[in-house]
């Protein structure tokens, strides 16, 4: 019937016609057309079905049915057709039949019974009830087509006879087994019964009761609440096929549930998906030969349907417990109950101890916390309550969890946190006592929890190495950092969030160097420090200091320059803060010097913004330092003679002048000096480097040397012999230049780089 309505037919009839064609049904099946004939048997209802794939399955299960039995193809149509000729519009629902036959199957219907929906559905499953041996279904089945539709179909009236004879040798096997005191009798008088009525409920609660197990454990069968479902699972050694049942206390009849086919060795399992909440059941499975039992079930033991919460935490926080569960669906409400540790353990079916404290979560609720709890153990129970079809109130068997309340340290009440002026900053507190306090950063989207909040102190984030809590010390990180530090007191396992509070650290500046150029400036040069928007440059002169803030883009734009001239200076280089205020234009030795932030205290903070909601405290770091030397020039020239009639002069020596701003006599006359008392004291002149004079002579001529071990050392002055004086000369080795050759001066050492060397004409010094 199923095919036949997802092909839209109103009779199977109108499959087996083609155009052109009528069906005869009164003494047989046979498709007409014209003065032919033709009689469908299964080989051509297969045919048919590969010509029409989208009837193909009906047309396919009708060849099935005419295979076993040619008769009932003919009756089932027969069926059909009377009811739709017993409704209105019965000549447009019986379509493409023999004219003539219909004609005589109209003036028969009258003298029928008429079916209503019911009956014809029980008409329809005789026959798979007959073949499956539900013999107590069919009995139903021939009482509600009531003894006037029986007595007028032949077929009925024979399958009633039969059914009657079958199930009165059926009761007799019950009588018997109820009137046996002998287990083993009474068992093979209820499997004849089965084996004759396969649906039998007295003889399937009679099998289950001889079955039950003397105590749960030793059950056979396994069942097991999930939720609202009971999986049930048993041994099964030989691949046999087996049939579930559930036996609800108060009903009479036995409910079927779907079974999966078992392999040898991996025994049987089933499914229970419709049991009913708070019912107590037993289930019982039949091992079957050709769909009826033949063998004593395997029973389990009573099961009362109330699923239980599940995913139970239990999490300890100062003086409290915290209990968490997932509520089953359609529970009317929970409790949850605390009991002293007193009492069995947590896998024992007993409650536990002392009942301390007890709470009505309702319907919805699915966490509740005690508290005022002294350290110790505890035992928590969450019961669900359910409904039972009678209406009673049916509690679960509660699922248990244990619960320790911890020695909690003391909470941090303040955090302060302090810059200093020199770089660096301070952390202290009030609070805590006997307790170790950790500084740590939460990171992720959730950020840290709330004040207050007790954690596990596995659960902590990593402490910041280079954050201390209490040092006398200031402490900085060694990397830029920007972000809420969190102070959380910790004793042994147990951990209490305490205040935070925004601190901004920028990073710090390195590769420092200043290189100086011919027009007075000098070029500092240095690694941008990371995340920083702009650097703050100070720098400090003959007495006088100024400062500069540099953006990042102007940077590296344009380059770093400072108006140093030639004196010597010391210079520091340091990253600004984005929360950091721009400072104003410096207007005298001490203009512009910031101030060091305030410290900041959780619960009154002070601020470096007064309107700020969440204050960011500014940790100036100390800058990194350069002193840069006075500007010092070493220059040199040849001096030469002309001997005789040459017409080219000869070097015979070497002049070899220092010239610097800070060298003796430089400062200008009656000026005096500056006073460094209160700074740090500025070299005056760097210590020279050596001058090496070298040359290549004859062939090696062809290109100035390239180093100061390139060549012959004509002349070497050392630094000291250069700050002996302003002006050296030193003469050259006799006889040793003549042309061609190339000379190179070289200065060498320490402090070559802090000074310039100035060369002469290229013209003088190489000479071919």
């Amino acid at each position: 019937m199923d095919h036949q309505r997802t092909a839209g037919l109103r009779h199977f009839g109108e499959a087996l016609v083609g155009d052109g064609e009528t069906l005869s049904f009164l003494d047989g099946l046979f498709l007409c057309a014209g003065n032919r004939r033709h009689h469908l048997s299964a080989a051509r209802l297969r045919d048919l079905a590969d010509a029409h794939p989208s009837r193909g399955p009906l047309l396919r299960l009708l060849a099935d049915i005419q295979t076993r039995d040619a008769a009932v193809l003919r009756r089932v149509l027969l069926h059909q057709l009377i009811g739709l000729l017993q409704e209105p519009g019965a000549r447009r629902k019986a379509a493409g039949l023999d004219p003539a036959e219909a004609a005589l199957l109209e003036q028969a219907v009258p003298t029928m019974p008429v079916l209503d929906a019911r009956q014809r559905k029980a008409a329809e499953s005789l026959g798979g009830l007959w073949r499956r041996r539900r013999l107590r279904a069919a009995a139903r089945a021939l009482d509600t087509l009531g003894p006037a539709a029986v007595r007028t179909d032949p077929a009925l009236s024979h399958l009633a006879s039969r059914l009657a004879r079958r199930l009165g040798r059926c009761d007799r096997s019950l009588a018997a087994a109820r009137a046996t005191r002998d287990t083993e009798a009474a068992r093979t008088h209820y499997l004849d019964a089965l084996g004759v009525a396969a649906d039998d409920d007295t003889a399937t609660r009679g099998l289950i009761t001889l079955g039950r197990p003397r105590r749960p454990e030793d059950a056979p069968l396994t069942a097991r609440l999930s939720g609202d479902r009971v999986l049930l699972s048993w041994p099964a050694t030989d691949g046999r096929s087996w049939r579930a049942v559930r036996l609800t206390r108060g009903t009479d009849r036995p409910a079927v549930v779907p079974s999966t086919a078992t392999t040898p060795g991996a025994g049987g399992a089933a499914v229970d998906h419709s049991p009913r909440r708070g019912t107590q059941v037993r289930y019982a499975v039949f091992p079957l030969l050709d769909g009826v039992p033949d063998g004593p079930p395997l029973v389990s033991g009573p099961l009362l349907i109330a699923p239980d919460a599940e995913d139970l935490t239990v999490t300890d926080a100062p003086a409290r417990l915290t209990v968490r569960w997932t509520r089953p669906p359609r529970t009317a409400r929970v409790t949850v109950a605390l009991h002293a540790a007193d009492g069995p353990a947590p896998g024992s079916p007993a409650p536990g101890g002392t009942v301390l404290a007890r709470h009505d979560a309702g319907a919805d609720g699915d966490t509740h916390t005690f508290t005022g709890l002294r350290p110790g153990s505890y035992l928590v129970r969450v019961v669900c309550h359910h409904s039972s079809p009678e209406g009673r109130e049916v509690e679960s068997e509660g699922v248990r969890a244990a619960g320790v309340v911890h020695v909690w340290p003391e909470p941090l009440t303040a955090l302060t946190v302090t810059p200093d002026p020199e770089g660096g900053v301070r952390f202290t507190g009030r609070g805590a006592a006997d307790a170790e306090v950790r500084l740590v950063a939460w990171t992720g989207p959730a950020g840290a929890p709330p004040e207050g909040t007790g954690l596990r102190t596995d659960a902590l984030p990593a402490a910041l190495p280079w954050a201390t809590y209490g040092t006398a010390h200031p402490v900085t990180s060694p990397s830029a950092f920007a972000g809420r530090i969190v102070a959380v007191a910790v004793l042994g396992e147990r951990a209490l969030v305490g205040p935070s509070v925004l601190v901004d650290i920028p990073a710090p500046v390195t590769g420092l160097q200043g290189l100086r150029e011919h027009d007075g400036q000098v070029r500092l040069v240095f690694d941008w420090p990371a995340d920083a928007g702009s650097v703050e440059v100070e720098w400090e002169q003959e007495g006088a200091r100024d400062r500069s803030r540099v953006s990042r883009s102007r940077f590296f734009r344009e380059g770093l320059r400072l108006p140093i001239g030639p004196a010597s200076a010391r210079i520091g280089v340091r990253a600004a803060s984005r929360h950091e205020p721009l400072a104003g234009p410096s207007a005298g030795p001490e203009a512009g010097s910031p101030a060091p932030p305030a410290g900041s205290e959780a619960g009154a903070p002070s601020v470096n913004a007064p309107d700020a909601v969440d204050p960011t405290v500014v940790v100036r770091r100390a800058p990194a330092v350069l002193v840069l030397p006075g500007d010092v020039v070493v220059s040199f020239r040849l001096v030469t003679r002309r001997r005789g009639l040459a017409r080219r002069a000869t070097p015979e020596a070497v002049e070899v002048t220092v010239k610097g701003a800070d060298l003796p006599g430089s400062s200008p006359a009656g000026a005096d000096p500056p006073d460094t008392a209160d700074r740090p004291t500025l070299p005056a002149l760097p210590a020279l480097p050596d001058l090496v004079l070298v040359g290549r002579v004859g062939d090696a001529a062809t290109a100035r040397p390239r180093h100061p071990e390139d060549g012959d050392v004509l002349v070497r002055l050392t630094g000291a012999e250069l700050a002996a004086s302003p002006r050296t000369v030193r003469e050259l080795p006799a006889g040793h230049l003549r042309p061609p050759y190339a000379l190179r001066a070289f200065l060498a050492g320490e402090h070559a780089g802090s000074v310039r060397l100035e060369e002469p004409a290229l013209s003088t010094l190489v000479v071919r």
